[in-house]
């Protein structure tokens, strides 16, 4: 369990009502990866939601023949960023790796469990997907933008 103030100061769960906070608090940990570490694999069940609080991240995803590469090779997933976000959108299964960069400090929330809190607390889930959502959009402009980029 975490201290739901912490979870106050994030994009993600901004403006949600304090007993909620309390209650999603209750399905996080605080983890910490070294530099290289794998917080998750690609094609693995997908049965956490992370959010950094330190450090950096980036994505991977196997290109076959090519092998494994970096997503987020010109700018690395920083504070406050979510990834696994598979942990709450069916298939449930990561989509992509995601390893560390430095040191990194995140908390982890349980998918199954935040899953079934959300379809419990409809008015809360629905806040709560529609932040996920925001910050998905957000990350496809910006990975667009740095593909486009790379073709000039």
């Amino acid at each position: 369990m975490i201290s739901p103030e912490i979870l106050r100061y994030y994009p993600l769960f901004a403006g949600q009502n304090a007993e909620m906070l309390k209650q999603i608090a209750l399905l996080a940990d605080e983890k910490e990866v070294k530099e290289g570490g794998r917080l998750f694999f690609e094609g693995e069940i997908a049965n956490t939601l992370c959010l950094i609080e330190e450090g950096a991240v980036s994505l991977t995803m196997n290109l076959g023949e090519h092998g494994e590469r970096r997503i987020e090779k010109l700018e690395p997933l920083g504070k406050g960023e979510v990834i696994g976000w598979s942990a709450l959108i069916e298939p449930h299964e990561y989509t992509m790796g995601a390893t560390a960069e430095e040191q990194t400090r995140y908390v982890a929330f349980d998918g199954l469990a935040l899953r079934k809190l959300l379809d419990e607390n409809q008015e809360a889930g629905y806040f709560l997907y529609k932040k996920l959502a925001e910050v998905m959009a957000q990350r496809l402009v910006s990975k667009c933008t740095q593909i486009m980029s790379l073709m000039i």
